[in-house]
């Protein structure tokens, strides 16, 4: 039986993103979460089927541009995404509505459509979750293992304590099952930040950059 456009990029992402496999963030597993995310959000607010499947593509793409750089990677992700989705026949104007859902992931970039709100949603999916810190430490490990990044702990956990305080979840599903959590985090980070001696920050509305 042939396989379905969906399965059928689930195998092509999943070993192209074999070389990120020892990323201890951005690695195939974080690929198949967003998915999994995305999926879970987009049947919970009654998203057609066509709109699914491209909010899937888009979301096992999303990562791939890390095969060929660190920084700045959505975009290439998005080109992997439309040499594929071409050599298979998808529609050109789906092909598209892809690509923008795929650069729906750059941080903090402001969503258009409720796809690029789901994804975006999905991909920062552990925020609001008892295992935050645990995943936030591990993309500080990536940042400087892999990402060659030279950053202080202080530096990083205010990092993590504005994006906690800044990020808005976009939809109704996540607003509900993350909301509260996402309260708690931010006053765990408040703590952590204390304990190891660093300022809390104030967060100016759209004075965020990332790191």
């Amino acid at each position: 039986m042939p396989h379905s456009l969906v399965e059928s990029a689930k195998i092509y992402t999943q070993d192209l993103l074999a070389v990120c496999r020892d990323y201890p963030y951005h690695n195939p597993a974080h690929s198949l979460s967003v998915l999994d995310r995305a999926t879970y959000i987009a049947l919970a607010e009654d998203i057609d089927n066509i709109d699914l499947e491209d909010l899937q593509i888009a979301s096992l793409f999303h990562d791939t541009g890390f095969t060929e750089q660190y920084e700045k990677n959505e975009h290439v992700g998005a080109r992997i995404a439309r040499k594929w989705l071409e050599e298979n026949w998808h529609p050109y104007e789906r092909i598209s509505k892809i690509e923008k859902i795929i650069m729906a992931t750059v941080l903090f970039s402001t969503p258009h459509t409720h796809l690029e709100s789901i994804i975006q949603d999905a991909d920062l999916d552990n925020i609001g979750t008892k295992s935050e810190f645990i995943y936030s430490q591990r993309y500080l490990n990536e940042l400087r293992s892999v990402g060659g990044k030279d950053i202080s702990e202080c530096a990083y956990w205010q990092f993590v304590y504005k994006l906690l305080t800044k990020y808005k979840f976009h939809t109704d599903t996540a607003k509900s099952e993350r909301h509260e959590q996402q309260i708690r985090d931010v006053e765990h980070m408040e703590k952590y930040l204390t304990m190891i001696g660093c300022e809390i920050p104030h967060v100016e509305p759209d004075s965020m950059h990332e790191v």
